[in-house]
């Protein structure tokens, strides 16, 4: 592992970052080093206008997720604006400059490199460009990959495996445009998971027959619609339980789910774990 990693980076110098949350470097074992994709470092962070950073290298590939707020990013000639629920993957080998668009911004950010990173990123750059919406499985990954690299052992196999799949699915997932039905549905979904919607709720709100918007949900994001609610309700619940000392019951009120037995049924059986145990599992406030 290069040991002049924590020097090159040089993030914590940048202006306009009102708050910094995640353990920032990883220290991948030798054998991800050589044979794997592997992570140097990932932080979300919670911005103002004045955010800016310009670079001439960093020898790293890098993905950004803007969470919340817009982004301007200045790379290899062309500019490009990020906006909510929408990431860029970067050569940070070449000058790169970027910046806030907003006062109010939530990003999230990845370090990587390893095993075939350049011939992945120049096809995807070829295919989809460098920007890509994030929905369905690919955001199921990033969310995997925030959980993994927050955790008190980061995995570096899983971590690769993710990496891995985060590439098949920008290809596959965001090689092509959403309608404009099914993006006012992941908006709508987005908006108000925390009531008790149904599917003919969603198709209503998008002006289509429930069958059609059934199919055509089910072909763009290769997720039936209940199971991209339930699967952003339980991200949602994931955040509550290591963010905000709330009980179960509070949280499963707050995610839309009926009570909180039917919140832990769903939980444990979407993750493994019970919501306390979720909890536990990251030293937090434990459920009494």
């Amino acid at each position: 592992m290069d040991t002049k990693i924590r020097e090159n980076i040089r993030i914590y110098n940048e202006r306009g970052i009102l708050e910094r949350r995640g353990t920032a470097f990883h220290t991948p074992e030798e054998f991800a080093v050589q044979n794997l994709f592997y992570v140097v470092w990932s932080n979300l962070y919670h911005c103002d206008r004045r955010y800016s950073v310009t670079r001439k290298h960093l020898d790293y590939f890098s993905v950004t997720i803007v969470l919340r707020g817009k982004m301007e990013f200045d790379y290899n000639g062309k500019v490009n604006i990020v906006g909510e629920n929408e990431a860029i993957l970067l050569d940070f080998r070449k000058p790169h400059h970027y910046h806030s668009l907003s006062d109010d911004l939530e990003k999230w950010e990845m370090l990587f490199r390893g095993n075939a990173s350049e011939a992945y990123y120049r096809l995807i750059e070829e295919k989809c460009g460098n920007k890509v919406k994030i929905f369905g499985k690919l955001k199921q990954i990033f969310n995997g990959m925030m959980d993994e690299l927050n955790g008190p052992l980061p995995d570096d196999h899983r971590i690769s495996i993710l990496i891995h799949e985060m590439f098949y699915h920008m290809l596959t997932q965001n090689g092509r445009e959403l309608s404009p039905v099914v993006e006012k549905a992941l908006y709508f979904i987005e908006q108000n998971y925390q009531d008790s919607i149904q599917i003919s709720d969603m198709a209503a709100y998008v002006s289509v027959s429930r069958y059609y918007f059934s199919r055509l949900f089910r072909k763009e994001t290769g997720q039936t619609p209940c199971d991209y609610l339930k699967a952003v309700r339980i991200n949602r619940a994931k955040e509550m339980l290591t963010e905000k000392i709330l009980s179960v019951q509070e949280i499963a009120f707050q995610c839309g789910f009926v009570n909180a037995s039917h919140f832990t049924r769903v939980f444990k059986a979407e993750t493994g774990q019970t919501p306390a145990a979720f909890r536990n599992f990251f030293n937090l406030h434990a459920e009494k």
